[in-house]
């Protein structure tokens, strides 16, 4: 019997709407499932409504909310959810304190660079399937 595999699932969360629907559809065309959330009160919904159908999360570090991008990131921790965050900035600095918050070492620069980020993406779920994880 063969098993269907469901594509990855991205979602992203940035409250800017001409940076985000270019983005997850670019997603879209390489092959991913996209769920858009517009602050992180919506990602978190998201995020409890489908606890282990998200894959990667992409947050602006400044994303609009109670939590705040780096709060997502640590309520991500929190809850033992398996999705892995990507936070990016449009200030180095931030991006770098980011990169502290996040195990999967540097993160992303705003505006994005496409093809990069789908590279950086690719590269977290390789490692997740060396690990073994779900």
């Amino acid at each position: 019997m063969n098993k269907i595999v469901a594509p990855d699932c991205v979602l992203v969360v940035e409250s800017d709407l001409i940076v985000r629907q270019p983005l997850a559809e670019y997603l879209r065309e390489c092959g991913y499932r996209v769920y858009e959330a517009i602050d992180t009160d919506e990602a978190t919904q998201i995020l409890n409504d489908r606890p282990r159908a998200i894959d990667i999360i992409l947050c602006d570090v400044d994303c609009p909310g109670e939590l705040g991008g780096f709060g997502l990131s640590r309520w991500v921790r929190t809850q033992g959810l398996p999705a892995k965050v990507i936070l990016a900035a449009s200030v180095e600095r931030a991006a770098q304190k980011a990169g502290d918050l996040c195990e999967d070492g540097p993160q992303v620069r705003k505006p994005y660079d496409h093809a990069l980020l789908l590279d950086r993406i690719k590269r977290m779920l390789a490692m997740r399937e060396r690990s073994g994880q779900p």
